[in-house]
Parts: C-alpha cells; sequence; structure tokens
C-alpha cells in the first residue's frame, strides 16, 4: 500500500493503515520496534506530525505501545478472528459513526463489516480483525457466539 495524497483519506489515516497491515501479517512482530518517525515521515513523504496521529491511533487501539526514549513497541495483537456467516447474508463495509466504533471497540478510519442475515439484525465487526465466512449453500452454517448470545438474550 502507498500513501496516495489525492486520496479522501487522510495522510495520517492512510499510513496507520499501513502499518496495521504490516502488524496484522507479522511482518512487524510484538516487541519490535517500529520505524521512527523521522523514517516514517522519510519514507512515506508525510510530515512529523502527520506520522505522530498515525502513531496516535495505533497506541489508541492497543497495536503500538509508545515509550519517550525507547520509540513505539509493537504490542501483543489479537489473532484475526473467523466470523461464519448463513448463506444468504449481506455484507457490506463502511465506515462506523462514532458510537458503533466505540462499540465494537475500533480503531479510528478502520471500516466495518456489516452482516446482515435474513431474521437477525444486522451485526457490526472490525474488518482488521474479522474475516466473514459464507459456507456453500448446501453446508449448514456454524452459529457464532455474537448470535447465539443474541438468540439467548
Amino acid at each position: 500500500m502507498e500513501i496516495d495524497p489525492a486520496s479522501g483519506w487522510p495522510l495520517s489515516a492512510q499510513l496507520a493503515q499501513l502499518l496495521r497491515e504490516l502488524i496484522r501479517s507479522g511482518q512487524l512482530a510484538p516487541g519490535d520496534r517500529v520505524p521512527s518517525e523521522p523514517q516514517l515521515a522519510r519514507d512515506h513523504a508525510v510530515s512529523r506530525d502527520t506520522v505522530q496521529r498515525a502513531l496516535a491511533m495505533l497506541a489508541g487501539e492497543g497495536l503500538i505501545t509508545r515509550r519517550r526514549g525507547v520509540g513505539s513497541i509493537v504490542a501483543t495483537v489479537a489473532p484475526v478472528t473467523e466470523v461464519r456467516a448463513a448463506p444468504g447474508a449481506r455484507i457490506s463495509a463502511r465506515l462506523p459513526t462514532a458510537a458503533e466504533r466505540d462499540a465494537v471497540k475500533a480503531g479510528m478510519w478502520v471500516p466495518m463489516l456489516a452482516v446482515a442475515e435474513p431474521g437477525w439484525p444486522e451485526q457490526l465487526y472490525p474488518a482488521d480483525r474479522v474475516v466473514v465466512v459464507v459456507p456453500a449453500e448446501d453446508m449448514e452454517p456454524a452459529v457464532d457466539s455474537a448470535r447465539s448470545a443474541a438468540a439467548d438474550a
């Protein structure tokens, strides 16, 4: 992923997304140092202020820890979760409202996957931590914990 100044997304959000992908893919592993602010600014042709905003987003999401004099360190992150949806489910992606972002504890500028299954309320999942799997029509879907908890309520 490249930083695109012509994109409608803020540069800091683009840089945060690029770093998220490096962390989620394991290219930046827990305990690794994130490149320094000046290095990130040079490598991606952005200001240091932009880098600071991107790193603040990642720290807010718990993906990195920041320490004065040490730098930013990749935190231990939860693995990507698999959510099974029923055949015929409608899956879309969108940016969440502030309330939705808080409810699912998603980071700033992280899109949501909205899964709407017939007969169930729409469920939102942070797109950086979830993969939605829809089984073939002839297979019985596994009920995920969010849906079974909703049914029990």
